[in-house]
């Protein structure tokens, strides 16, 4: 308490630097979404992503090599951003976006990936790892022996002494 009144709460206090950019309220975001349920959400997205332009602009985008969840994540940030829906509905929509984009790219027969992250990297197994290496070593003109690895002495640290030191 400050003087008899109450100190203002942290949550009510405005976000440094928010006054500088726009008024409260101006931002799409800022506002209630024009969708609060899951199926408001859906009703908005089928028509526009089965719509002749939009289906060829998806198919082209597949056929790139973009992910379906890169190009879900998209819509549905682009959907938050401009205040079609909050965050949570965007998250729950996400999934049927991904099934209705994939049933349109199978229908298309396009082909298609759906994570972009682990299914197209793979790590090299060992043997590929040692070919490399002896391909290496052979550019370079030396010769790939297995040379003895000398193990790195111990060096034993001074115990620290004094009043403050640890007893051991």
């Amino acid at each position: 308490m400050l003087n008899g009144q109450q100190a203002p709460m942290a949550m009510d206090a405005p976000i440094p630097g928010q006054s500088l950019t726009a008024p409260l309220g101006d931002r799409p975001w800022q506002n209630p979404p024009q969708y609060s349920t899951v199926e408001q959400a859906i009703q908005y997205y089928m028509p526009r992503l089965t719509s002749d332009r939009m289906a060829g602009r998806l198919m082209d985008m597949l056929e790139m090599g973009v992910p379906i969840d890169t190009v879900v994540d998209t819509i549905q940030l682009g959907g938050v951003m401009e205040g079609i829906h909050s965050v949570d509905v965007g998250m729950l929509v996400s999934p049927v976006l991904a099934e209705a984009i994939e049933q349109m790219a199978k229908s298309a027969e396009v082909s298609y990936k759906l994570m972009g992250d682990e299914t197209d990297r793979e790590a090299p197994d060992d043997s590929e790892i040692a070919l490399a290496m002896m391909e290496a070593a052979k550019s370079k003109g030396e010769s790939m022996t297995e040379e003895p690895v000398q193990e790195a002495e111990v060096v034993e640290e001074p115990q620290p002494t004094g009043l403050m030191a640890r007893r051991t």
